[in-house]
């Protein structure tokens, strides 16, 4: 560094001849440069809309068409002016209802379906199609031409119109917006420098600068109007502060030494370390909008970020080339500065940070808002004048024939006719479109194709395609039109698959759709590459993040407050202003924070620091911000297109919002969050806290009275960055180291076995002796080169489709690819663990990033990581811990020490790959998690047998369900066996009711019997009184006989009675035999032997009495008892009935409960077993597999891991350095390695 800017100094006159010399070939660069008017051609090549318009181009020779309205003009004058268009170079085809008429015949006697839309009054439309693109030069100087032949009758309107128009416009002003640009600083440099002569200075060095880069966007081929309006004043505003911070660093180190070349070549020392690290920020942001599918983000990015960088090159070349060689001028025009320095204000923050930290916390929801409620608009039309050709000729398209957005359907030229015609009716009943004109609907119409002409039929149809002409009243972007082109692409869709929709309207609906898209895209991409950039600058976690969340607060508020005024911006306004804000403006907070932390690492407390940091920037923050706000603003006011005009002054109004909120917001931060800044920014120590420092301070001194005047050391810290660079299959390339020492002393001790050694950020010089390194400062930045070899190595191997390939084969190729990274930890240590000798490797966390596009890539996927998909690029991000798991002696670890990245791609194209490797897995604060591992231990033991208890008693519980289901199986059984038996006894206990119920009737029979029995008994002895009598009274024999036989017939049916009746058989059959006898005595009876009769039958009578007597007799006792037992009997009737009713519901329970058992209680019980012994078995698994395995792992593997990640917290803070560092200085290193 030191070597470049003495050659700088040293050669300044041939450096300012050589960049006047560059004038020529830039002037020349920058007229040859093509700019593009047309907005619509940065839409992808890829979608459907702009192959449509490259079909028309290429098949029809249609790719711009323009409408021309004729006002009072004959058809003779029509006729006239169309075969002058005819003639023009770039014109295809004009068309006109009168070339279909002739001059004969009256546009009235074409259907008026036709006519309307072609003659309205005394206005006729004209069509001209070109042979070109709508923006290209041959199309644009047809246009031109057209108008020069036109007179005041013909208005020319379109597309291709619109962008000449534009072209005008913007050629005219692109001068006077430098001119604008120019005074408005100048203004700003004349207030705050303190010459007459420097801001000329300064501006004519950045105007070299500007046409260095405006010469060079000749490689583009050709760039925007918008870009070619608004870089030069951006670039002018945006790289301002660069010329300012050199400026003031010359003035400052002329009082410093001797001469004005030493004094230079310190301030560009200075100045470009500070400029690279700001302007990193500035080209980040601008590069982001490379990440927008519209490619009109690419070209303003690459233009812009190129002119960065032209402003960093000029500034430490050709800017102290002209310092010095108008160094007496500057100084003999030297003045006060008028701008005040502001010096009440940061105590005015430090004193109120709550209350504007409070005010930032309410503005935010509002600010958030507006910015998200933004109307935007994206009709071309509406950035123009109302008063230019190409607007007043829309106006009248749409007032006078009501065509807002036609619109072209390509379908295939072999569509059947029937539905061809079906199509076309179809979108005529769409509501919003007045027009549907085919070839085949004009012949419809009764106009033969032979009267239309080739000119005209060759415009619908060629050998491929038929063309469609649809007219919509709807505007284009808007949400009316785009749901209309939805609802017509799904009609002609279903028609024909390949049907395309071209015209103004789809190419701005696919405008508005990808814009949307591009607008996360771009304000992601920008804030992910400025934090990635900050990290490394700032060396910080918590910065980056609070310096963006600022940034993006006054974006915010610089969006939302045209949402509460009501202002519409244009659609590219609203995805750029985001990128370009951040960009421009992420410096200033940079700058801002730089120094507060210049003085928080000194030891300052946080109020001290953001004083030193306000008093030191602030002054630097208001010139840049009012320059970058002169510049644009101003041009934003004079600038007639709203494109321009839009841009420029969101950007200057965001200029000055970001200013303020730099100014009073982040030192607020700073404030609120210092904690937590000091705790995740590189370089703090534990002296920042003024208690510790004070305590070390006074453990020193004490140290120095014991040891009698011994020599103080005080500590030192540094901090080491190693950027390491691989070839594609992971070797070193070179290596180079940033080491940023600092200490409380004048000079610090040091050590290093760089090579090339360099301060990069001061003055201060430097001794070496040996590998001690003495330097005279206190906060030194320097660097060196090394060839010794990394810590961790890398190996690369390439896959596709599952064969290995090199890189270089692997280009261009189609299929499955695999990366695999595989690391190696070389950093190896013997220890003592546990008593034992252990191999151990330093604990060098490996992270890894890399960018990779959607586009033709798919299904990616990453071991240790995540990829994230953002719409245009996945992130791929994964980490390794290389040999951690020999380290910690798990193998399940292995798999932390590679990282494989696999996708499918069409065309493989290289893709860098970062690497941060950091020497900490783990800090000492972690291992505090392990404090209470006894309790651990011993819960993990009684969960263990617990565990095994439970397993048990699963094992008792499936068991036992075994046996309760057998059970349950053969109780339904046996009560299946029940339910049979109370069927048979309900059916045979019916039998026994039956029988019961007849004895009771039995019993009333033999009452009944009794009874005449009784009166049986009674009779005999009556007859054997009269047998006595009659033996007494022998001389009646014939009276007595009569008597007799009257009697025995009377006794006769008495005892037939007794015997019908009688239910006994045995006493039946005896009376019937007693009748029998009884009868055949009355026959046989006669006088004659009547007495000898009459004599025997007394003495039967007599022996029957006696039977009957002592039948009586001996039945008396049970006779007696008959009526007890009739009431028995009749109570067990009663019984018998209510029991044979107990045993059918007994039958009918037994039927219920044999249904569920069977039915339902043994199928759960069978379920509820099987539960219990997969219950078991699970349980069991679980046993092994889970308790046991993380007992074994904690009580076993855990307990010894414990005293490992000890050692590894002690290997990883003794890993202070890469190089080499005095014994008291402590070190942090980190690597980052690129991998080409």
């Amino acid at each position: 560094m030191k070597k470049f800017s003495e050659f700088v100094c040293k050669n300044k006159i041939i450096i300012l001849i050589v960049s006047l010399l560059l004038i020529i070939p830039s002037i020349y660069g920058m007229y040859k440069t093509r700019v593009n008017y047309d907005i619509l051609i940065y839409l992808p090549d890829d979608i459907e809309t702009v192959k449509g318009q490259n079909i028309l181009t290429s098949d029809f020779k249609m790719g711009s068409y323009s409408t021309i309205i004729a006002e009072g003009a004959s058809s003779k004058d029509i006729l006239k002016f169309e075969e002058k268009v005819r003639n023009i170079e770039g014109v295809n085809k004009v068309v006109s209802a009168i070339d279909v008429t002739g001059l004969s015949l009256p546009l009235e006697f074409l259907p008026s379906e036709m006519t309307k839309k072609l003659k309205n009054g005394d206005s006729t439309l004209i069509l001209v199609t070109f042979d070109d693109t709508i923006s290209s030069d041959r199309t644009l100087d047809a246009v031109s031409q057209i108008r020069e032949d036109a007179s005041g009758m013909f208005h020319i309107g379109g597309m291709s119109s619109i962008v000449l128009d534009t072209m005008k416009v913007s050629d005219e002003e692109v001068v006077m917006y430098v001119i604008i640009a120019v005074v408005c600083c100048l203004a700003v440099l004349m207030i705050s420098l303190d010459s007459y002569i420097a801001p000329f200075l300064l501006l004519a060095n950045i105007g070299l600068a500007i046409l260095y880069n405006m010469g060079t966007n000749i490689i583009f081929g050709e760039i925007s109007y918008i870009t070619k309006a608004i870089s030069a004043v951006l670039q002018l505003g945006v790289t301002m502060d660069f010329s300012i911070f050199l400026y003031h660093r010359y003035l400052s180190f002329k009082k410093k030494y001797k001469t004005k070349e030493e004094a230079m070549e310190n301030a560009i020392c200075d100045t470009i370390v500070s400029v690279v690290g700001s302007s990193l920020t500035t080209v980040a942001g601008f590069l982001a909008l490379c990440t927008m599918m519209l490619t009109l983000g690419k070209d303003i990015g690459l233009v812009m970020a190129k002119g960065v960088i032209f402003g960093v090159i000029s500034v430490v070349t050709v800017f102290p080339a002209i310092l010095l060689t108008f160094d007496n001028l500057i100084e003999k025009t030297s003045h006060k500065v008028i701008l005040p320095k502001f010096e009440g204000l940061n105590k005015f923050i430090v004193k109120n940070y709550k209350i504007i930290f409070a005010i930032f916390l309410i503005l935010i929801i509002p600010a958030w808002y507006g910015n998200k409620n933004t109307e935007v608009y994206y009709n071309l039309d509406k950035t123009l004048p109302r008063n230019l050709e190409s607007s007043i000729a829309n106006s009248k398209l749409k007032e006078t024939f009501n065509i807002v957005s036609p619109e072209i359907i390509l379908v295939n030229k072999d569509l059947k006719s029937s539905d061809f015609e079906k199509m076309t009716n179809e979108i005529s009943n769409i509501e919003g479109i007045d027009l549907v004109l085919s070839s085949s609907m004009i012949d419809s119409l009764g106009i033969p194709k032979e009267m239309l002409g080739d000119e005209i039929t060759s415009i619908f149809e060629n050998d491929n395609y038929q063309l469609v002409l649809v007219n919509s009243v709807y505007a284009t972007a808007t949400n009316e039109l785009n749901s209309q082109i939805d609802e017509l692409n799904t009609i002609v869709k279903k028609y024909d698959e390949n049907a395309i929709i071209a015209g103004e309207g789809p190419l701005m609906k696919d405008m508005v759709e990808i814009s949307d898209q591009d607008f996360n895209n771009v304000n992601y991409s920008s804030i992910a590459l400025v934090f990635i950039i900050m990290i490394i600058v700032l060396k910080s976690a918590s910065l980056p993040v609070l310096l963006v969340c600022a940034i993006e607060f006054a974006i915010f508020i610089n969006m939302g407050l045209s949402f509460y005024t009501n202002v519409t911006i244009p659609f590219v306004s609203s995805i750029v202003i985001g990128t370009i804000q951040l960009g421009a403006t992420i410096d200033y907070a940079i700058l801002m924070t730089t120094k507060y932390l210049e003085k928080r690492k000194e030891g300052k407390d946080p109020k001290e620091s953001i004083k030193y940091s306000l008093d030191n920037s602030v002054s630097s923050i208001i010139v840049s911000g009012l320059c970058l706000f002169a510049a644009t603003f101003g041009v934003g006011m004079y600038s007639r297109l709203e494109m321009i005009s839009s841009i420029c002054n969101l950007i200057g109004r965001g200029a000055l919002i970001s200013m303020v909120v730099v100014i009073f917001v982040i030192p607020t931060l700073l404030l609120i969050f210092d904690k937590i800044i000091c705790k995740t920014t590189s370089g703090f120590g534990k002296e920042v806290n003024m208690k510790n420092k004070v305590k070390k301070s006074l453990a020193v001194f004490a140290i120095g009275v014991l040891t009698l005047g011994s020599t103080t050391v005080m500590a030192s810290t540094k901090n080491e960055t190693v950027y390491a660079r691989l070839s594609k299959d992971g070797k070193v390339n070179k290596i180079l180291v940033n080491e940023h020492i600092y200490s409380d002393e004048k000079t610090i001790k040091d050590m290093s076995d760089l090579k090339n050694i360099m301060n990069i950020s001061g003055d201060e010089d430097f001794t070496i002796d040996g590998n001690n390194i003495t330097w005279n400062g206190n906060n030194i930045f320097y660097q060196g080169e090394t060839d010794k070899s990394l810590p961790v190595e890398v190996e690369i191997t390439y896959k596709l489709n599952g064969e290995e390939i090199s890189k270089d084969e692997l280009k261009g190729k189609s299929g499955k690819v695999e990366i695999t990274l595989s690391f190696k930890n070389n950093d190896s240590h013997t220890v003592n663990v546990n008593g034992k000798s252990t191999t151990m490797y330093t604990p060098f966390v490996v992270t890894m990033g890399t960018i990779l596009p959607v586009k033709g890539n798919d299904n990616f996927t990453i071991t240790n990581g995540k990829v994230v998909n953002n719409g245009v690029n996945n992130i791929a991000l994964a980490l390794a811990t290389p040999n951690l798991d020999e380290s910690l002696g798990l193998s399940e670890l292995s798999s932390m020490n590679n990282i494989t990245i696999s996708y499918e791609t069409s065309n493989f194209k290289e893709s860098t790959i970062y690497l941060i490797v950091t020497p900490k897995i783990i800090d000492k604060e972690d291992l505090k998690v392990f404090d209470n591992l006894d309790s651990l231990y011993s819960s993990i033991s009684y969960l263990s047998s617990s565990s095994t208890k439970l397993v048990n008693g699963s094992k008792t519980l499936s068991d036992g369900m075994n046996t309760y289901n057998q059970k349950i199986v053969e109780l339904a059984n046996n009560i299946s066996t029940l339910k049979l038996g109370t069927n048979l006894l309900a059916q045979k206990y019916g039998i026994i009711n039956s029988g019961i119920e007849e004895l009771g009737a039995t019993f009333s029979d033999v009452n009944s019997l009794l009874a005449k029995v009784a009166s049986l008994n009674s009779e005999i002895t009556s007859l054997n009184t009269k047998f006595s009598n009659i033996t007494s009274q022998s001389g009646n024999l014939t009276s007595i006989v009569t008597g007799t036989q009257e009697m025995l017939t009377n006794h006769i049916k008495t005892l037939m009675k007794i015997a019908n009746t009688t239910q006994d058989e045995n006493t039946k059959n005896s009376i019937l035999q007693e009748v029998a006898s009884l009868q055949k005595q009355l026959q046989e009876l006669n006088l004659a032997s009547l007495t000898n009769q009459v004599t025997d039958l007394n003495n039967s009578v007599i022996e029957l009495n006696k039977e009957v007597s002592a039948l009586t007799k001996k039945y008396e006792n049970e006779v007696s008892k008959l009526p007890a037992m009739s009431s028995k009997v009749e109570e067990l009737v009663e019984g018998s009935d209510e029991f044979n009713s107990k045993i059918n519901e007994l039958n009918q329970k037994v039927t219920y409960l044999d249904s569920v058992i069977s039915g339902t209680l043994v199928g759960k019980t069978e379920e509820l077993a099987n539960g219990s012994k997969d219950l078991y078995t699970n349980l069991s698994k679980f046993d092994v597999e889970g308790i046991q395995k993380m007992s074994y792992y904690i009580n076993g593997k855990v307990k010894g891991l414990t005293t490992k990640l000890e050692k590894l917290v002690e290997l990883g803070d003794n890993y202070e350095t890469f190089t080499m560092k005095d014994k008291d200085t402590k070190g942090e290193t980190k690597f980052i390695i690129v991998i080409e």
